[in-house]
């Protein structure tokens, strides 16, 4: 049986739509032919038990004196059987001997009344199916009455219509509806094999398990994606959603999205967005459930016409913390090449002043470096932070290239940190508070950087001063891509990094900025406390 029912969809609705047309077809038919034979034999029925009325009332008969004449009432038959479509007449007198007869033998014989009982007794009009007379008959029995007042019974009339007429008929009825169920059923075969072509058509030449098998990896496929899914129509509704585009919308497992309309999570924005830009991709950003969110909007097309939206959103929390590793990576990598540009200076000067045999210049070269390294770790005794301290040495490095003193506060404290989070959002905020310090002091005559970082009641706190021309609209320098620097394109980032990863980690920034002197102050709650008696060097 499922070897019968492994075919092709196409075949499948051939067969159903043959079977169920064609018995549709064949039980009208059936119906009609039955219908049909019954009204044979009603209308049978009729004519012959109107002919034996017919025939009890004919005067030759009812006056009683022909009854007596057998020559004259078979050719009164015969002439009524000429004239009518009935097969035979039987008249018997009151004796019961049979004056007519289809078989002339049997004229002149005599016939029970045991078979007329009804009609010779009761004088009953009856019908009835037999097989005495020549073959089977609807035989319609009719009493005879004779005189005018006072009526006697003086006879019976019989009248027959043969069953095989009937089934003549009703098989001259077969023949025409067999023709015409060929043709149906014909013609039903080429509507079923149309209609399967459509459906192939329609569902793109799948089969239907192929298609569900379609459609379950496709689901398996989107709910294994980390970005969100969104598909909805014109007006906005939802009608496809994603495990990723759920958790990022706050949209329970349980709870019934398809009546959700997809504007009333991004609002002004996704209307501005369509409305404002041309059709084909666009984008805006965005903030779902503490996530900075792109959302991508692509358009969906029916046969051409606009039908829908097509809506991704792209967690960009993890790609912008990659993005602050890398410039970190990028960052230090110049600046080893910085100091080893500076280290390889002061060994060419050292091997020309041992050419020279100038020792002491030597030494003071030596003594200098020596300095120098004593300086960072005196600076950088109270930072137990490896990692933000590899980052202070490479800045300095970097700064000594640039010409520009750079000073990190004797007092600064920082305990070592565990959480990968938190070490790698502050690596992020020393390493571009710093960047963009050394881009505002550049080209000064005399630049200077100060850093300090310290424990207040166990909030961190990280203070970047620089002496540079200052910043004069504070309110927009932590938007993404605003710069005070014409660097062009790929500037704007690092402030906008800043405070996004400060605000990652609960705190908050503030920035103090006049003419040669400008102050980031950022405040991030930490599990260590700081001692009492440390003060900010900068309040």
């Amino acid at each position: 049986m499922k070897r019968l029912l492994d075919v092709s969809l196409e075949t499948k609705i051939n067969g159903i739509l043959i079977g169920v047309m064609s018995l549709i077809i064949i039980s009208l038919s059936v119906f009609y032919l039955y219908h049909s034979g019954s009204e044979y034999y009603d209308n049978a029925r009729r004519l012959t038990l109107q002919s034996a009325k017919t025939i009890s009332f004919m005067p030759s008969l009812v006056d009683g004196d022909d009854l007596s004449d057998n020559e004259k009432i078979q050719t009164l038959t015969n002439q009524y059987i000429f004239e009518n479509d009935i097969d035979f007449v039987i008249v018997k007198n009151k004796e019961g001997i049979i004056m007519s007869h289809p078989d002339p033998e049997m004229i002149g014989t005599h016939e029970p009344f045991s078979n007329d009982a009804r009609a010779n007794i009761f004088g009953a009009y009856y019908t009835e199916e037999t097989d005495k007379y020549i073959e089977p008959a609807i035989l319609a029995i009719a009493p005879i009455y004779a005189g005018d007042e006072a009526r006697q019974l003086s006879g019976v009339v019989k009248v027959g219509y043969f069953e095989s007429k009937i089934i003549e008929k009703i098989m001259a009825k077969l023949s025409q509806l067999s023709f015409i169920v060929v043709v149906f059923i014909i013609l039903s075969f080429f509507i079923s094999r149309w209609f399967g072509k459509y459906i192939k058509s329609e569902t793109l030449g799948y089969e239907p398990k192929e298609i569900t098998m379609i459609l379950k990896n496709r689901e398996n496929i989107f709910s294994a994606l980390d970005e969100g899914i969104v598909g909805a129509d014109l007006s906005g509704r939802i009608i496809y959603l994603n495990g990723a585009a759920r958790k990022y919308l706050d949209i329970p497992e349980s709870a019934d999205w398809h009546a959700r309309n997809i504007r009333s999570y991004f609002g002004h924005d996704m209307d501005s967005v369509l409305q404002d830009s041309a059709p084909g991709i666009r984008y805006f950003e965005t903030q779902l459930s503490d996530k900075e969110i792109i959302v991508i909007i692509n358009d969906l097309y029916i046969k051409g016409e606009l039908s829908g939206h097509v809506i991704i959103l792209r967690d960009m929390t993890e790609m912008s913390e990659l993005s602050n590793k890398l410039t970190i990576v990028e960052s230090l990598f110049d600046d080893l090449r910085a100091q080893s540009h500076e280290y390889k200076n002061r060994l060419h000067l050292i091997s020309g002043l041992l050419e020279m045999e100038k020792y002491t210049g030597i030494r003071e070269v030596l003594n200098d470096e020596i300095n120098n390294l004593d300086s960072y770790q005196n600076n950088l005794h109270g930072i137990q932070e490896d990692r933000v301290k590899a980052l202070l040495i490479a800045k300095m490095n970097t700064a000594a290239e640039k010409r520009v003193k750079f000073r990190v506060d004797e007092e600064s404290r920082m305990e070592d940190i565990s959480d990968k989070v938190t070490i790698n959002a502050l690596i992020t905020i020393i390493s571009n508070l710093i960047d963009n310090a050394f881009d505002a002091v550049a080209g000064r005559k005399s630049s200077e950087i100060e850093f300090y970082t310290g424990w207040f009641d166990g909030w961190l706190e990280i203070a970047v001063k620089d002496n540079g021309s200052g910043i004069s609209d504070t309110d927009k320098v932590f938007r993404k891509g605003y710069s005070t620097k014409n660097g062009g394109p790929g500037r704007g980032y690092g402030l906008y990094n800043v405070r996004n990863n400060v605000e990652l980690l609960g705190g908050y920034i503030d920035i103090n900025s006049r003419e040669g002197k400008t102050i980031f102050t950022a405040e991030i709650p930490m599990t260590q406390e700081r001692g009492e008696d440390d003060e900010d060097p900068y309040s």
